[in-house]
């Protein structure tokens, strides 16, 4: 299918006959899977594991610039493979710094330069609001850089120039990657039972998988909670599934066996609702909307009848369907703060003592500052949470609500929220009327429905490069579109 007809039919109805089947490039998926391996063996701490990284990058940003895209986004971004701190510069600065660059470098057009004069307005902003807090810049650095990566959008522009872009080629690349790190959600979770393939994904009690102390008992039936991270790639894929590429179904059941592995309702509701918006049609979208609710409230009673009380007595269920729902119920009834705080996980316990203190020291409108919780240690960000189960964590610094609008608010206030939503707004504004921008759209909105339950939202190293990737697609795209026309307009005027 031509980059026309996939243009076409992402604006027509998602018909499945009319769709493509989705492939990898030739040859892609030997190197997609010996750079993730690679990637899993350097989240455990196998450090040799990083001369075939190394190996890799190299071969794909001379022979596949959107392979090297792919992997040096991964590599920078973690995804539950390996930490930041991996190298001697945490990746997400390294990620900062590379978009730093890129901007002092590139030659830039009108779009390209108010573009980078908004973010520029942004970053600005966010550090002055850094500087009023009591808390250091140096313990501010790391969160404020975080907000301010989407920069990163400049490194595939930067990747590109002198090359022409294909959207197809791009999602193609993307495909085996996605597709691998199902498969390794899927083994790790209920083969291997423990942190393996992808080793750096949530682990309680503060425990570390390594190649000489795995974290596992394979085989044992023991099926074990995947946090989401390293499926985030999967943001890349729903606005192409949903109107201009199918799957098969064996293709699917990975993806949805990978989905379940996550037991994140936050997740997985991301993807569903975002596939349904752009779906690209009234009659479709209804379709799989019925589809939707008819299998997720099988879903529901399936999961609620494998039900149990934990040692916090609370009700847990294998996929967490059913207790996140219920909650969802039960807070209509709230009739007090403690009620109240057992919403959304505990997340609102997370908040409430936090955005008291917020209130009561009248910063209501700049935050307290970008605060690390395992750093900063002025009293006067110091809560006592009177709402955790576990009163030996209740102490602890007025940060890290997991509930991304909230931790906005309580670290740059409403200034600062007022500021983020405009620029996230003017992102899509700088980009509406190129082809493919609602590609760029898909992902915002998928990180902005993860951030309700703390997953990464646009405040985060991971959270914030994937939109950035994206964002560059549409420029991209249009640059490539300019340079073909002038090339034809070159070929006429020969003639």
């Amino acid at each position: 299918m031509t980059e026309t007809a996939i243009a076409h039919t992402g604006h027509d109805r998602a018909d499945e006959s009319r769709k493509t089947l989705l492939t990898a490039l030739p040859g892609s998926w030997p190197w997609a899977v010996g750079f993730l391996l690679s990637m899993s063996a350097l989240g455990l701490k196998f450090y040799p594991a990083l001369l075939p990284i190394v190996f890799i990058m190299a071969r794909s940003f001379v022979n596949n610039r959107y392979d090297f895209l792919i992997q040096l986004t991964l590599f920078l971004g973690g995804y539950a493979l390996i930490v930041p701190e991996v190298t001697l510069i945490h990746t997400g600065w390294l990620a900062f710094a590379l978009g730093i660059f890129f901007m002092l470098i590139l030659r830039k057009d009108k779009r390209l330069r108010l573009i980078i004069a908004a973010w520029g307005m942004y970053f600005a902003l966010m550090a002055l609001l850094a500087l009023t807090s009591e808390e250091s810049m140096r313990i501010q650095m790391r969160a404020l850089v975080a907000y301010s990566t989407f920069i990163y959008f400049l490194v595939p522009i930067a990747l590109f120039a002198g090359h022409k872009f294909s959207y197809d080629s791009f999602v193609r690349a993307i495909f085996p990657y996605a597709l691998t790190l199902c498969a390794f959600y899927i083994i790790d979770s209920y083969v291997l039972c423990g942190w393996v393939l992808v080793p750096r994904s949530h682990l309680w009690d503060g425990m570390t998988s390594t190649f000489d102390s795995l974290c596992w008992k394979p085989f044992s039936g023991s099926f074990i909670r995947k946090y989401p991270p390293g499926l985030y790639i999967l943001t890349f894929l729903i606005l192409p599934l949903a109107r201009q590429y199918r799957i098969t179904l064996w293709q699917w059941a990975i993806i949805l066996l990978a989905l379940a592995a996550t037991q994140t309702f936050t997740f997985v509701s991301g993807l569903v609702v975002v596939f349904l918006l752009f779906q690209g049609g009234i009659k479709r979208m209804m379709m799989y909307a019925l589809i939707g609710i008819a299998a997720g409230t099988a879903l529901y009673f399936i999961d609620g009848s494998m039900a149990y009380v934990d040692d916090d007595y609370r009700t847990v269920t294998p996929i967490r369907l059913y207790s996140s729902v219920n909650q969802i119920l039960e807070v209509t009834e709230a009739v007090d703060d403690e009620d109240l705080a057992e919403f959304g996980s505990g997340r609102i316990a997370q908040a409430i003592p936090k955005l008291e203190l917020l209130y009561n020291l009248g910063y209501e409108w700049r935050g307290f500052g970008f605060l690390d919780k395992s750093v900063t240690d002025n009293p006067k960000f110091i809560v006592e949470n009177e709402y955790y189960l576990d009163q030996s964590e209740s102490i602890e610094v007025a940060t890290n609500i997991e509930i991304t609008a909230l931790q906005i608010i309580i670290t740059i206030g409403y200034i600062g929220l007022i500021a983020h939503v405009l620029f996230y707004f003017y992102t899509w504004w700088a980009v509406r009327r190129l082809r493919h921008a609602e590609y760029y759209l898909s992902v915002v909105i998928s990180f902005v429905w993860f951030g309700l339950g703390g997953f990464e939202g646009l405040i985060s190293f991971m959270g914030v490069i994937t939109p950035a990737v994206a964002f560059a697609v549409p420029l991209l795209c249009d640059k490539t579109e300019q340079l073909i026309a002038f090339e034809n307009k070159q070929k006429d005027t020969h003639v």
